[in-house]
Order: structure tokens, then sequence, then C-alpha cells
């Protein structure tokens, strides 16, 4: 399967998931009464940047902009999981510490991601690449050879008639 494919498979996952509990928390309130928006936003929005945090890091991309963009996205929805269920399980004075920790990981997980690499490198910025004036006199040398070739090839013609 792709890639692509799975991480939209767990991120609609997700959200079928916090629809049904929240649907059995109005149908049975008596085991589901726990259960309330915010429990809904925690999941999918917990999941969702979970999801995009991965494809950042794991799924190779040329782009270094798209990858930090996966990166921030799955950061900052993670940062909402925290404070949709940050005050419901720890208590409102823990979230934004929470907030600013998930935001300070997804900065280092943001560098690691990328490697290093700016979102401006070029081309001659890569090991072993050549600048036109490299590559024209490679190709002179390479047509010089060809040539040689043929005319050692017409005179071994010519020496053997």
């Amino acid at each position: 399967m792709n890639k692509t494919f799975m991480f939209n498979l767990v991120i609609g996952l997700s959200l079928v998931a916090a629809a049904v509990l929240w649907i059995l928390s109005i149908a049975a309130p008596d085991n589901f009464g726990w259960f309330n928006l915010n429990w809904a936003v925690a999941i999918f929005a917990g999941t969702t940047g979970v999801v995009f945090i991965l494809r950042g890091t794991l799924v190779k991309m040329r782009d270094v902009v798209v990858k930090k963009f996966f990166v921030w996205l799955g950061a900052g929805l993670l940062a909402v999981a925290a404070f949709s269920a940050g005050g419901l399980i720890f208590g409102d004075e823990f979230v934004a510490p929470i907030i600013a920790l998930i935001l300070a990981c997804g900065l280092v997980i943001g560098m690691i991601a990328v490697g290093g690499r700016r979102w401006d490198e070029g081309d001659n910025q890569r090991a072993g690449y050549k600048n036109y004036y490299q590559r024209k006199a490679e190709e002179e040398e390479r047509k010089a050879k060809e040539a040689a070739k043929i005319v050692s090839e017409n005179t071994d013609k010519a020496d053997n008639e």
C-alpha cells in the first residue's frame, strides 16, 4: 500500500472513532457519559498530529518546506489536542507548559527531519556538481575522443584494403 494512503486511512479512522464515541456518549450516557466534544477533538487532533509528524519525518521528500510544514502542522494539531484534553486530564495549570513542550519538540523534530538542508539549497551545493564550463569541457573532450576513434577506424580500414 501507498504510505500516503495509510496516513489518510489513519486520519479517517480517527475521525470515525471520535464520531462513534461521541454518538455513544449521547445514546448511552451511563457507559460513555465521560466522553464529550473536548475528547472528540483531542482524539482527532492528536491522531492527525502524530500522523503529520510521522509523514514529515518518514516519507522521502525533496522539498524541505513541505517536510517542515508537515512537522509543524502535526505539532500544532498536538497542541490543539493538548489544549482540548489537557485541562480534563492534568488540570488547567499544565496546559500551557505542555503546549510549549509540544512546540519545542516540533522544532527539534523539524530540524532532524530535514537533516540540516536549507529550503533554497541549489544543485551547485551538492557533491559532484559540475558547472556549465566543466560540463562543456567534458562534452568537447568526449567529442574529440569520438572523432579520434572514427579517424583511427577509417585509417585501419584504409590500411587493410
